[in-house]
Order: structure tokens, then C-alpha cells, then sequence
């Protein structure tokens, strides 16, 4: 007899953590809710798990990854190939959105307080407190040992940095 069981349907608040295991005790924002290149899909965190909702069809998926604890931000590639997920831990998890599979996990020293990619899907923009770090994607036609390679770190702002953005020819972002 053979079971195969997946979860389809997920109880919990489609954005926000507030019970989250972080330092400040429960206080902080929630994870962002991103949507899909064509805009036909919803992604957003519930709790440590994923939910993807299809506007169109009106279905919901749960994706078969779990992060250790809450998730405090997303970023999906402009192609919708990859999603990184960051917790409240600063645990990591880059998977391939379309499959479900995980393609890496890392733990950033620091608190990550949003992640964006470039558009041309090459560079992941990640800032934590006066820093932004800049990460090399991985290459989807090659294996490679370390699949986030650092490209490049900027340092001096004079406040903490809570938005980034890049322009649309991913040659500038702005913090």
C-alpha cells in the first residue's frame, strides 16, 4: 500500500508573524506577499511555510519547503525560476519556485531585513542594517560547490537601509 500524502492547505495568517521567535519579542513587520511575473499568482508566507495562490483558477498550493522558524522576507527572480526565503533566524533557503526543490542553505551572519533580485535575474541584493551585500545567482546549466557566491559588499550609509531597489538595466541600485 503506498500513501502519498502532500499538504494542500495551510491554516494561518497570510502575511505578518506575529508570535515570531525573533529578539524583539514577537514585535515586527511581516513577510512580504510577492506575485509572479505575469501577475496571475500570489506568493506569500504563512508562518514557516509557503502558500502560492492562483488568481485565475482560484487553487492553493502549499510548497513542500520548510524554514526553521518564520519567514521574514522573500524575493522571486524576474523569471520565476528562483525564490529566496529568509527567516527570522537568518536561515536561507533558495529553491527553484516551479519544482519545490532546495538548491541551497545558508545562514547570513547578520539580520536581513529585505532581499530583492536584479532584474536581469544575475545579482540578489540582501542589506542588513547599514550594509547591502550583493550575491552572485547560480547558474541554472552548471553544478557548482557554493551556489551564492558574494559579488560585492557596500558599506557607509548613515541609517539603516529598509528599501532597496535596482534599476532596470540592473547596472545601479539605490538604498
Amino acid at each position: 500500500m503506498k500513501f502519498n500524502y502532500t499538504l494542500q492547505r495551510l491554516c494561518g495568517a497570510y502575511y505578518g508573524h506575529p508570535t515570531s521567535t525573533s529578539n524583539q519579542g514577537g514585535r515586527g513587520s511581516g513577510a512580504n506577499v510577492l506575485y509572479t511575473s505575469d501577475g496571475n499568482t500570489l506568493v506569500s508566507a504563512v508562518s514557516n511555510r509557503v502558500q502560492v495562490l492562483d488568481l485565475k483558477t482560484h487553487t492553493v498550493k502549499t510548497l513542500p519547503v520548510e524554514a526553521r522558524s518564520n519567514i521574514r522576507c522573500m524575493a522571486l527572480s524576474p523569471n520565476d525560476a528562483l525564490l529566496l526565503i529568509v527567516d527570522v533566524q537568518n536561515y536561507a533557503i533558495l529553491m527553484n519556485f516551479h519544482r519545490g526543490v532546495v538548491l541551497h542553505r545558508l545562514q547570513f551572519k547578520r539580520r536581513a531585513r529585505q532581499v530583492t533580485f536584479s532584474p536581469n535575474g544575475h545579482y540578489i541584493a540582501v542589506t542588513y542594517g547599514k550594509h547591502v551585500q550583493v550575491w552572485l545567482t547560480p547558474q541554472h546549466l552548471q553544478k557548482e560547490f557554493m551556489p551564492l557566491i558574494l559579488h560585492q559588499s557596500f558599506t557607509g550609509q548613515s541609517d539603516d537601509i529598509t528599501s532597496i531597489d535596482w534599476s532596470s538595466d540592473s547596472s545601479v541600485m539605490i538604498a
